[in-house]
């Protein structure tokens, strides 16, 4: 009998390491290319740095802001015709601040071959962490800008916005607490962000990628 619960305990760890290691295989994306054409030629423009990429956990202790203080522009890095400006669509249908479509400048070439990236700065981790919730498949990358706006990628393995249940009752509970906040802000007292559990946070990201 010990021996049968010492072997189907390793099967389950197996299943959760295994999983693990599936996740982080499936959000991780491929260095950019060399542009195949100058920008004077391709028409597209000059390629920038990647920036740093970072592990799937990497914004699991970062507090999560409101999507309407979230400014999002969404990047063509796959070549798709038109899929950033449905996407951006979207994300201003659930609350996010759209900044616009544009060709990706880090893969130039559009062989983004992964789901896609979510790109921020240091001023911007919590608005990454909210875009995250609800793009749970892309990779998140830091780089040297330093507003709080992000750029959305969308890679080759790109099919659509994975928004869980969880991950609506999460917007829904920072959008209901934007009003508060603004007339505490007015009224010089102590904002306090709404407290959400670590468990609803956790499923809303756990989607097969």
């Amino acid at each position: 009998m010990l021996v049968a619960l010492v072997v189907l305990s390793g099967l389950v760890w197996t299943r959760v390491f295994g999983s693990v290691e599936d996740i982080d295989t499936a959000t991780r994306c491929n260095p950019p290319g060399a542009p195949t054409a100058p920008p004077e030629v391709s028409g597209q423009p000059a390629q920038v740095p990647v920036g740093t990429m970072l592990e799937r956990n990497a914004l699991d202790s970062t507090n999560p802001v409101p999507p309407q203080d979230v400014q999002v522009r969404v990047l063509n890095g796959n070549g798709e015709s038109r899929q950033a400006s449905m996407v951006g669509d979207e994300l201003a249908s659930l609350g996010f601040n759209k900044a616009g479509a544009d060709n990706d400048a880090v893969y130039v070439n559009y062989d983004l071959q992964c789901h896609g990236q979510i790109r921020f700065g240091a001023a911007g981790m919590s608005a990454a962490r909210t875009l995250s919730l609800i793009a749970p498949c892309a990779q998140l990358v830091r780089d040297e800008r330093e507003d709080a706006g992000l750029d959305l990628a969308l890679g080759a393995d790109f099919d659509d916005i994975k928004t869980t249940q969880e991950a609506k009752q999460i917007l829904q509970q920072l959008q209901n607490w934007v009003p508060q906040r603004d007339q505490q802000d007015g009224a010089h007292q102590e904002v306090t962000p709404p407290q959400i559990s670590e468990d609803l946070l956790t499923k809303a990201r756990d989607v097969h990628c």
